[in-house]
């Protein structure tokens, strides 16, 4: 018979991760402004990122496109990503030329483990 509605699971951990990521994405970023909004998409490996920075009216919003986690062999965690577009192509291009690897530091104490299994 089945249920009367349709219940998309994937749909709600992905829901559920961007707002686990928001609340850190908060702390982390504070210094350099607010961030409205994350939309983390794990089947298509997308994360979106609005942030009102500081000192500006209007938000900018970070996308990445294709992104994984690694530890390297010093300990350090990473996000990486095959694409980053911003919504100033400025910062497109400076990110192009600050990451040239594609990758991101993750702070000291990141649950790699955790995060590696969810995203």
């Amino acid at each position: 018979m089945g249920f009367p509605f349709a219940i998309d699971l994937a749909g709600a951990k992905d829901k559920s991760l961007s707002k686990l990521l928001l609340a850190s994405a908060r702390q982390f970023l504070k210094e350099f402004g607010e961030v409205l909004d994350i939309t983390l998409n794990t089947a298509a490996r997308t994360i979106a990122v609005e942030v009102l920075p500081v000192g500006e009216r209007e938000s900018i919003r970070v996308d990445l496109a294709g992104y994984s986690l690694f530890t390297d062999g010093g300990g350090a965690h990473w996000l990486t990503y095959e694409r980053l577009t911003a919504s100033r192509e400025w910062m497109t291009l400076a990110a192009a030329r600050l990451f040239p690897q594609q990758r991101l530091r993750l702070p000291p104490g990141t649950p790699m483990g955790l995060l590696q299994h969810l995203l």
